[in-house]
């Protein structure tokens, strides 16, 4: 189908050159499809001077900021455009095999899984497919939901929403979330694909949102959201990391199970 794979890159040229966009040649992805999303024209130069032409199609000038570029994204595509977002970062993918020992094995088709997404959307009536959040087999199912679960910001898609889904809280700090609950929201229903999940270094890879003082803006974003969405965020302090970390809930479903116990 006619997707567009956008990957937002902020002085990473190294490190996207040899992750994202030669996973994205793994899998044959054509590189008319591929455009790398940059700051500014300096960081545009950077990136032509590094990156290999034969594995991407065009490099985009955006604007400065994870939140900003994210929103400038969905700004510069057409309304309803078939948009596949990948982090710079993804060195792999798995997917779920409960026939070998620790239930994954190397993704075998990219392109597979983005049509999958695509036409779970249009299955749900919805425009937002994501894929399971953690890279271990053991956590992963063979199925697909379409209620309120969240989709990790490394990899997803979506036909693409304009001004209806917009990243305003924070600087990049569980935009993931938010862009979940906002799609959720208005649609009713967000595709996710459990028996897939991209191979990245959260909170390790150098740039990106690695600045400052992250886990001060964590907590400040983490309030913001809870009172911008109050009844659909929760903390989760069982997930081991050192982040603060949070979960989604379905305020309207809750209130449905509360009903039926009375």
């Amino acid at each position: 189908m006619d997707y567009s794979i956008v990957v937002p890159s902020y002085k990473r040229p190294e490190g996207c050159r040899d992750k994202t966009l030669a996973v994205l040649h793994h899998y044959r992805i054509p590189k008319e499809k591929i455009f790398v999303v940059v700051a500014d024209k300096e960081q545009q130069a950077a990136y032509e001077a590094v990156l290999d032409p034969k594995t991407y199609g065009k490099i985009l000038v955006g604007v400065p900021g994870l939140p900003e570029v994210r929103n400038w994204i969905f700004d510069h595509f057409p309304k309803g455009a078939p948009i596949v977002s990948c982090d710079d970062d993804i060195s792999g993918f798995i997917e779920y095999d409960a026939s070998v020992k620790r239930h994954e094995r190397p993704l075998r088709s990219l392109k597979e899984i983005i049509k999958r997404g695509f036409s779970e959307c249009k299955k749900a009536d919805c425009r937002f497919w994501g894929v399971y959040p953690s890279a271990n087999g053991f956590f992963m199912k063979p199925t697909v939901s379409t209620d309120l679960k969240f989709c990790v910001g490394p990899f997803w898609g979506c036909f693409n929403p304009k001004g209806d889904v917009k990243i305003d809280i924070g600087q990049g700090e569980k935009e993931d979330y938010q862009r979940t609950i906002q799609f959720f929201q208005k649609d009713g229903a967000v595709v996710r694909l459990n028996f897939v999940a991209p191979k990245t270094a959260v909170y390790k890879t150098p740039g990106g949102l690695q600045f400052g003082n992250r886990f001060k803006r964590e907590h400040q974003t983490i309030k913001r959201m809870m009172k911008r969405y109050p009844g659909w965020i929760k903390l989760n302090p069982t997930r081991k990391s050192k982040m603060p970390e949070i979960r989604l809930m379905d305020p309207t479903k809750v209130k449905n199970v509360t009903k039926k116990k009375r």
